[in-house]
């Protein structure tokens, strides 16, 4: 049962059952700031608890009889919060209460100092754990007096570690009677009494390692002959006495390493150790090793001397030791090993000889411990293959790495036919020839790396077919055609960074699981005869070769784990891993990766039990270009789940094909409107006029330019910049979104030059020359955002130029000729951020008005001559102290005067005012004498004004009813002289819908009325012709003015919205060509595209339903002409056929 209280108090609060069907209790305070106070009531309701737990409690002292009522309790457990507790008392009758408790845990507490007989009364104690609690003498750790004999005779077990305890007085533990455990260790001990340890008959296992005890008394351990296990490492011994262990018979493991013992241990010492099993003196400064060091541990099995100081072993110093079976030497100076050196060690079963500096051993050095069976030599000089090691016919594991030999022969291994692995690494071994290890039949691991191999000859590997193993890295081999094919039980092989140029999965197993050839000269990854469903490889390290490939026959289907990084790697092809279905990892970086396949990463799709793939792709030349957009997002692509995880995405970078310039990004923060490619023509599959000219939906990239566009066509960047273009280049596409103009030579730019290019959000025409920009210039690019005029010349911002651009968010105007800007230039730019103004001639501009544009973040208005007249630079001031942070260039905004000096604005004052305002005085007599005249005319000019605004309200009506009585047109002269004779009066436009309406009302209304019309219909006087579209201009030419009969049917119709372009383009050629536009329902023109609404803007719209609608049209109309042929109006049809007059020079349909 576990309880979560905010102090001890609530403890009575707990309902008695629970308690009661409950043995086991832990209490966890969940206020440690709280302190709390324990009384002797506090655990009265817990009578049948058993185990009680309390943690992080804050409860700084246990009074008398602090756990009265737990009398069925055997394990105590307190852990208090150590920051919240600073020390943690007890009262001698604390415990009081507590007969049955036989494991007390008071560790990882405060424990200073205890009261002497704290646990004197919990007579059937049997564990006591105080670690970790700061105790530092051990006269005050509640275990009594010296006196009192009758203190926990039934603890078994006592800890002391991790204390800072100093020294343990005589018969300190003598009551302890029946203690077997004491730990002693990680304290600071410095001192141990003669008797310290008097009374601990029955003791078996003493640990005093960690300490800093210099010195053992004579007989410590006299009264404690049953211990059987003595820590006394990493303490700071130095000798030892002779009578050190005295008494300790029946010691089977002493571990006195990590100390500074020089002498080896004399005889003497170990006298009394005959039962010794296991002997730890590694890491002292032992010089040599004689004969009656051990002679007296005859049953001794395990002996650790490495890493001492020992150069010299006398000759049958282990001769006594026959029951020796680990014996390691390891980490000394040894330099030769005599034939005498292991006499009598005839059970050796491990020696250890590695890091020594042996040259020599003596053929027959072996020949006394043949059951030898792994032999460590590893780190020595040797420089052949020891013949001693020939005698060790039960040998299975053998390592000489890191030594000298230099040559492997036939005879090498004779006799080892026992061994399993062979470490052979870091020697200067050469090329070896086939039955080099015919002696050795049960090898299974191999190693011969960091050797100068050149070569291995065809079947070597032959004689060892149990081989699981085989290492052969670093090294110079050049072909492994013919060595590990048959193999069947190789599942390891390692022959990185050798010299090998080719290779094929024929080479290896099928069964090998682990395959690693990085670091080689490798140009492919060959397999001639498909074996990638045979193969069962799991991991393959390729990295570090010239692969320039990979298709899905370069890795088997069972791959797992592949590294291709740093390779040449520039083609995936696709699916290349799509039926590795165990694949987790492959990393790609450094290659030479430019362009993929969103299929060349195309899984299976992965169970959503199973996490997906993680690829590495950094550190490659990628292309983002409008093929390349699925990588930005393929962490998210969608879910199948058929999409590998690229983990290290932020820090693939990219070349962004950018004009003019490719700019390195990383793949992470690009956006899809990065990733472009070049195009020269583009026809959307919707788009039905691309044969013909002047199709507004192709993509036609202008001559002399480069374009670029998105795999959406979102993005449509033309740049045309440093092309010597004098003009805006003709078809630029109507969806273009960047356009890059800047560096021609543009003397003006035209109105409507930009006109129909709604997407267009980014134009550069800087350093152009420009001097004069037209009032409609941007007219139609209501969605532009950015434009760029700066460096050029113009002189005069009129302050229409940007009236539509209602969007836009930067403008850049610097180092123009500017001398005058109307004050309303701007205040139509509710969305600018940025504009520069610098680097012009500007006297005086009302800077003051920007405050209106409320969204200005950056400003520049230096390197003007700004005038510094008061009234003007009061004001002025005043703005650019409250607007100083969007002003990024305030060190140069200056006013000058005299022509010559300047002064800067934040320093200008009323002081520096040298112009005073003069208030004229009127006199009161001059307002007596022309008061009336003052009236009358302000009157008269008001009654003028109202009638002009009459007139010119209904002007149109007054001028059509004028022209209808009496056939007068007013204020207007004849646009249609005899010369200018043209075929038609009237091309009129209409859909096949509305035809009905065209032949039956319109034609013989306008046809056979006074004054006739000559009409151009479609179905009559146009022959049917592969050409159509130039067919329709050249009628439109022929005419004196176009009608369109305009129905929602009509606007849906791309021949028609054609037609009617056709006229709007004629009308701005001709400017005597008039537009007309027939109604018939109404429109909303907002949802009509820009360039049909500024063709209803340019034209005469007339509504049919009118009540003058026939008036009006016919006032719209040019006058009649005197036909040379008469209208056949009860005919009303024309032949169709098309000649040229040679007299008008124009097409004629007669």
């Amino acid at each position: 049962m576990t309880c979560r209280v905010r102090t001890l108090q609530n403890i009575a609060d707990i309902d008695q059952s629970d308690v009661e069907q409950s043995t086991f209790l832990t209490i966890f305070c969940d206020d440690i700031n709280h302190e709390i106070k324990i009384t002797n009531g506090t655990f009265a309701k817990l009578n049948n608890v058993q185990s009680l737990r309390i943690e992080s409690c804050n409860i700084p002292s246990f009074p008398e009889y602090s756990f009265w009522g737990l009398f069925s309790l055997t394990n105590l457990s307190i852990h208090l919060n150590k920051t919240s507790v600073k020390q943690m008392m007890f009262k001698e009758e604390s415990l009081v209460g507590l007969q049955k408790l036989q494991s007390l845990e008071l560790d990882h507490n405060t424990l200073i100092i205890l009261p002497p007989n704290l646990f004197c009364n919990l007579e059937s104690l049997r564990i006591l754990n105080l670690t970790n609690s700061e105790l530092d003498d051990a006269r005050n750790i509640g275990l009594g007096s010296i006196e009192n004999s009758r203190c926990l005779p039934e603890l078994l077990v006592l800890d002391l570690s991790y204390n800072i305890l100093k020294s343990i007085p005589d018969g300190i533990f003598s009551s302890l009677i029946s203690l077997k455990i004491l730990h002693l260790n990680n304290n600071q001990l410095s001192e141990l009494y003669p008797y310290a340890f008097s009374g601990l008959s029955r003791l078996q296992s003493l640990d005093l390692s960690n300490n800093r005890i210099s010195h053992l008394p004579e007989q410590i351990f006299q009264q404690s002959s049953d211990i059987l296990e003595l820590y006394l490492q990493n303490n700071s011994l130095s000798s030892l006495t002779p009578r050190a262990f005295q008494g300790l018979r029946q010691l089977v493991g002493l571990n006195l390493s990590y100390n500074s013992l020089e002498n080896v241990i004399s005889s003497e010492t170990l006298a009394d150790l005959s039962r010794l099993l296991v002997l730890d003196l590694n890491h002292n400064r032992f010089h040599t090793i004689t004969e009656s060091n051990f002679h007296l541990i005859r049953s001794l099995q395990i002996l650790y001397l490495s890493y001492n100081d020992i150069h010299n072993i006398s000759d049958n110093s282990f001769s006594s030791l026959r029951n020796l079976h680990t014996l390691t030497l390891s980490g000394n100076k040894i330099r030769y090993i005599d034939i005498n050196t292991f006499t009598g060690l005839e059970s050796l079963n491990y020696l250890a000889l590695s890091n020594n500096n042996i040259e020599v051993i003596h053929p027959q050095a072996f020949s006394s411990c043949k059951s030898v069976q792994n032999l460590k030599l590893r780190s020595n000089k040797l420089s052949e293959f020891p013949k001693a090691i020939n005698d060790l016919e039960f040998l299975k594991h053998l390592d000489l790495t890191h030594n000298r030999i230099f040559n492997i022969s036939n005879a090498t291994f004779q006799g080892l036919k026992n061994i399993v692995s062979l470490h052979m690494a870091r020697n200067k071994i050469g090329n070896m020839t086939k039955g080099c290890f015919q002696d050795l039949a049960s090898l299974k691991t191999l190693d011969f790396s960091y050797n100068r191999i050149q070569s291995l000859g065809h079947s070597l590997f032959d004689d060892v077919p149990e081989l699981r193993v085989a290492k052969f890295n670093d090294n110079h081999l050049t072909d492994i055609n013919g060595l590990f094919m048959n193999l069947r039980y190789l599942h390891t092989l390692n022959v990185s960074r050798n010299n090998i140029t080719w290779f094929d999965y024929a080479l290896v197993p099928t069964e090998l699981k682990t395959l690693d050839i990085h670091d080689n000269d490798i140009d492919g990854l060959g397999n001639y005869f498909e074996l990638e469903l045979l193969m069962n490889l799991r991991n393959l390290d390729a990295s570090h070769n010239i692969i320039r490939e990979l298709t899905p026959a370069s890795l088997p289907n069972s791959i797992e784990v592949v590294s291709f990084r740093s390779n040449r790697i520039s083609v995936i092809g696709p699916f290349t891993f799509m039926a590795k279905t165990n694949l987790s990892f492959v990393d790609l970086r450094g290659n030479a990766i430019r362009h993929l396949d969103i299929n060349a990463f195309r899984l299976k799709s992965i169970p959503s039990n199973h996490p997906l793939p993680e690829f590495l792709l950094s550190n490659n030349t990628l292309i983002c270009d409008c093929s390349m957009e699925w990588l930005q997002r393929i962490n998210h692509l969608d879910e199948s789940r058929q999409y590998p995880m690229i983990v290290d995405l932020g820090e693939v970078m990219c070349n962004v094909t950018l004009p003019r310039q490719n700019a390195l990004k990383e793949m992470s923060l690009t956006k899809s409107s990065d990733f472009l490619c070049r195009y020269q023509s583009h026809c959307f599959a919707l788009c039905h006029c691309c044969e013909f000219d002047a199709c507004d939906c192709e993509m036609m990239c202008p001559e002399n330019c480069t374009c670029y566009s998105d795999q959406t066509w979102n993005t449509n960047m033309v740049d045309c910049s440093l092309r010597g273009y004098s003009h805006v280049p003709h078809r630029v596409p109507m969806d273009v979104t960047d356009l890059y103009l800047d560096g021609n030579d543009m003397s003006h730019v035209g109105s409507h030059s930009f006109i129909g290019r709604k997407n267009l959000r980014v134009l550069h025409l800087n350093n152009s020359n420009i001097h004069i920009i037209r009032n409609r210039t941007f007219n139609g690019l209501q969605n532009l955002l950015v434009l760029h005029l700066e460096n050029n010349h113009v002189t005069v911002i009129e302050g229409h130029e940007f009236t539509n651009l209602t969007k836009l968010q930067e403008l850049y105007l610097s180092h123009n000729r500017l001398k005058s800007i109307k004050n309303e230039s701007f205040k139509h730019l509710n969305y600018l951020q940025v504009l520069y103004l610098d680097h012009n001639h500007i006297a005086e501009f009302n800077v003051w008005i920007l405050a209106y544009n409320r969204g200005l973040i950056k400003v520049k208005l230096g390197h003007n001559k700004w005038n510094c007249e008061c009234a003007f630079i009061e004001r002025f001031k005043y703005w650019y102290i409250k607007h100083r942070s969007t002003i990024i260039d305030e060190g140069s905004v200056r006013c000058s005067y005299n022509n010559s000096t300047t002064m800067h604005l934040i320093e200008f004052s009323n002081s520096t005012c040298s112009n005073f305002s003069v208030i004229p005085f009127t006199s009161a007599e001059f307002v007596e004498e022309y008061m009336s005249v003052m009236i009358i005319i302000p009157m008269l000019l008001i009654i003028m004004l109202l009638t002009a605004l009459v007139v010119w309200k209904y002007r149109n009506n007054m001028k059509m009813w004028i022209y209808n009585k009496y056939g007068v047109r007013l204020f207007e002269k004849n646009d249609y002289p005899a010369e200018n004779e043209k075929l038609f009066d009237a091309f009129v436009s209409y859909c096949k819908k509305d035809e009905a309406f065209v032949t039956q009302m319109v034609a013989p209304e306008l046809e056979c009325g006074l004054p006739p019309q000559r009409l151009c219909l479609r179905y009559r006087d146009l022959p049917a012709s592969r050409y159509m579209a130039e067919t329709i201009s050249e009628a439109v030419e022929c005419s004196f003015c176009s009608i369109a009969v305009v129905s929602e049917q009509y606007l849906k119709s791309e021949w028609c919205i054609f037609e009617l372009k056709a006229s709007y383009h004629e009308s701005h050629c001709n400017r005597r060509h008039k537009v007309i536009i027939i109604l018939l329902n109404k429109i909303d023109l907002k949802e009509l595209d820009a360039d049909v609404r500024a063709c209803f803007k340019a034209a005469l719209v007339v509504h049919w339903g009118d009540r003058r609608f026939w008036e009006k049209l016919r006032y719209a109309l040019p006058e009649g002409r005197n036909h040379r042929h008469h209208v056949n109006c009860s005919e009303n049809k024309l032949s169709s056929t098309l000649r040229r007059s040679s007299l008008s020079n124009s097409i004629k349909l007669v």
